[in-house]
């Protein structure tokens, strides 16, 4: 049976982005920050509302973390040193970034601060951290003492609160999509669910530290036959696994599958035994994995050494409740069902585009 696709939904999915990827922690600072030296640190005239996070620019995925704050008036603590920064330095891209128990306080926006071929935007950035980690309060004292390139991590936008994943009654979902790697991912999944249930589909999105997901359907436990053993694996634990949700692609034998390194793969599916025909028809409907409004596939070298990109397909995983084991929710963090993930992140070219499904780029 070919899967019936709706042009309509695969559009929602597709979302302009600028791929960027940076790892770097918080970085603690005192709840109360100095004036600089030449500065008065007394604050007379009334703290302006800043709630509003500045939009990036097009293009920008990094900022610098200069501090943040935990005390129970971080709130005030950080507009009041965000603005005594901005009359005493003449510095005027400080912004803050309010959470419920934490204001971060950064500042400017960097589409790149390590790629020396964008030589002009990674002499800003430089320069930029070089002058915040200059400034000194009045006994000559660093102010932020580790300022650091973060990716750009915008507030959640609004949206309905049954939307959430953690508002999703049943037990099982289908993961179809996630976007990463952009300020914007957090407003590509939400648009994306919007766009889905104007259409009568019931979707879910899902907010992670670097990820944001998007989720059809769900459904009981008894959805699915319960197996002893769900998980791939392999007796041989220097041999790849390739996880595959049916049958491998027309002339591809699962007997000959090597992977980039030349070592042979041992090609395995998922035990999980779909007995409810509304979720069976979900997967059929929605049979592949979306990265970024991307089919994204994983590729395998053929013995007559081709190459065949293999798609990932949508992953039916537990619904993270707030009573389910934390293991499974620690499983879905990254987006993906361990039971039935692929074993990397794959290296080949996206499989062929749903029609209707164009990958926008900035």
């Amino acid at each position: 049976m070919k899967p019936y696709l709706p042009i309509w939904w695969a559009a929602c999915l597709a979302v302009c982005f600028t791929a960027a990827g940076c790892g770097s922690s918080q970085t603690p600072a005192s709840s109360s920050a100095a004036a600089p030296a030449q500065a008065d640190s007394a604050i007379s005239e009334p703290v302006t509302d800043d709630s509003a996070v500045p939009v990036p620019p097009q293009g920008a995925s990094y900022s610098l973390h200069c501090a943040v704050y935990t005390d129970p008036t971080h709130i005030m603590d950080a507009k009041r040193v965000k603005e005594m920064l901005i009359r005493t330095t003449g510095l005027k891209d400080f912004y803050i970034v309010h959470g419920s128990d934490e204001s971060d306080l950064y500042y400017g926006f960097y589409k790149t601060f390590d790629d020396r071929s964008q030589i002009a935007e990674y002499t800003r950035a430089q320069s930029d951290r070089a002058k915040i980690s200059s400034l000194v309060d009045g006994n000559g004292e660093v102010i932020f003492p580790q300022v650091v390139f973060e990716s750009i991590n915008l507030p959640d936008p609004p949206a309905p609160r049954e939307w959430d994943l953690a508002n999703n009654p049943g037990y099982w979902t289908l993961q179809i999509a996630v976007y990463k790697g952009s300020p914007e991912r957090k407003q590509a999944a939400v648009d994306a669910v919007r766009e889905f249930r104007a259409h009568g589909v019931e979707a879910y999105f899902r907010h992670g530290e670097a990820t944001s997901e998007v989720y059809i359907g769900g459904w009981p436990r008894d959805s699915v036959a319960e197996q002893d053993d769900s998980v791939a694996q392999s007796d041989n634990p220097d041999q790849p696994l390739l996880v595959v949700p049916g049958p491998l692609p027309k002339g591809v034998d699962s007997d000959n599958v090597y992977d980039s390194s030349g070592r042979k793969v041992k090609v395995v599916m998922p035990k999980l035994q779909i007995v409810d025909p509304k979720l069976k028809l979900a997967t059929e409907q929605y049979p592949y994995y979306y990265v970024n409004g991307e089919v994204a596939g994983r590729k395998v070298q053929l013995a007559d050494h081709t190459w065949q990109t293999v798609p990932w397909s949508s992953y039916l995983i537990q619904v993270p409740h707030e009573n389910a084991d934390q293991d499974q929710s620690d499983k879905t963090d990254s987006g993906q069902n361990q039971s039935m993930q692929p074993n990397d992140a794959g290296d080949g070219t996206p499989a062929p585009a749903v029609p209707g499904l164009g990958g926008l780029r900035q």
